[in-house]
């Protein structure tokens, strides 16, 4: 027997329709406007509700990619292309170089050796300039990577250093990443090798070589390299040898130096919390520090660092040891 819906069934069919065009009105709003947070949820629970269209799923995917669910958005990326791959061979190859990249700074070489196979396979647009350029120089870096002995042995951590993005000498980014590991890790000799050979390569390791010295105990020379390369940087490399600016001027105790590249740097490419933090602890203003660090944590971009979330940490050690300092 057929019962007629009634003006409750139609009521509560037009609410849940109405529920999830709200949603997906919200999601790209905040999507557009650089509100990931809100995009990713609004398009998770409209996705619950029903399926999302390609363009919906895309910016679901970039906006796991930008809170820090690295997995998650590689998954939504891989079903993009899925539909991709039926309709537009072309995009779709767009899309496995992107994945490609992924995987591949996430350190899972394999995974990503695959998606670049993918992308090769499927792009037969000259046209296609830049996804060209990007899969060519993809290539190139795990060509780079698996003929040199040094890179190969470290190859998943150089990945994970690199920007992967055309436009430097990729032999010159490896070395100078590996560089970067090399010194995190105490390796003193192999840092400054690599360095040398990064800038053999010509690419200057700034901020690297000169956070090595400073960390030696040479300050001066430390604060005159990472000068001299911000002096001549582009900006792809400003926000990185700004932030190195930064923790040098403050491991030499030049606080005012130390807030002049924080300015520059938040004002050309936003917050950095950590080291406003930073800053605030060596200006004695332990409490605003604590407020500021404390934010830092929740920050998406140090869920996926071990070593940055130690750095916050850090801060927060000393900023607690200078209030009862002060307070004794």
């Amino acid at each position: 027997m057929r019962v007629p819906l009634g003006s409750y069934g139609e009521g509560l069919f037009t609410a849940i329709r109405q529920t999830r065009s709200d949603l997906l009105v919200t999601a790209r709003a905040a999507y557009r406007g650089g509100d990931f947070e809100t995009s990713y949820a609004s398009f998770s629970r409209a996705g619950a509700v029903g399926p999302l269209t390609l363009d919906d799923l895309d910016a679901m995917a970039t906006s796991a990619g930008r809170l820090g669910h690295g997995r998650e958005a590689m998954r939504m990326g891989e079903l993009v292309f899925l539909r991709l791959v039926r309709t537009d061979p072309n995009a779709a190859a767009g899309k496995a170089v992107e994945l490609g990249s992924a995987w591949l700074s996430n350190g899972e070489v394999a995974v990503g050796e695959a998606w670049i196979r993918r992308a090769r396979g499927l792009l037969a647009d000259a046209s296609q300039v830049a996804v060209s350029a990007r899969l060519a120089h993809l290539e190139a870096v795990l060509t780079a990577l698996g003929d040199d002995a040094d890179l190969a042995a470290e190859r998943s951590a150089v990945l994970r250093e690199m920007a992967l993005e055309p436009g430097t000498s990729v032999m010159g980014q490896a070395y100078h990443r590996l560089g970067d590991i090399r010194r995190r890790r105490g390796d003193v000799d192999g840092a400054f090798a690599a360095y040398a050979r990064a800038l053999e390569s010509g690419v200057v390791p700034q901020p690297g070589e000169a956070l090595l010295r400073c960390a030696l105990g040479d300050v001066d020379t430390a604060r005159a390299q990472v000068r001299a390369a911000i002096a001549t940087s582009d900006s792809r490399e400003l926000p990185r040898l700004l932030r190195g600016g930064v923790e040098i001027a403050l491991a030499a105790g030049e606080v005012d130096e130390a807030e002049g590249y924080l300015r520059e740097l938040e004002s050309a490419y936003g917050d950095d919390t950590v080291l406003r933090g930073a800053v605030l602890v060596r200006r004695g203003r332990y409490r605003e520090a604590l407020t500021v660090l404390r934010a830092a944590l929740r920050e998406p971009r140090l869920r996926q660092s071990a070593a940055a979330r130690a750095e916050v940490h850090a801060w927060i050690e000393r900023a607690y040891a200078g209030l009862l300092t002060a307070s004794a």
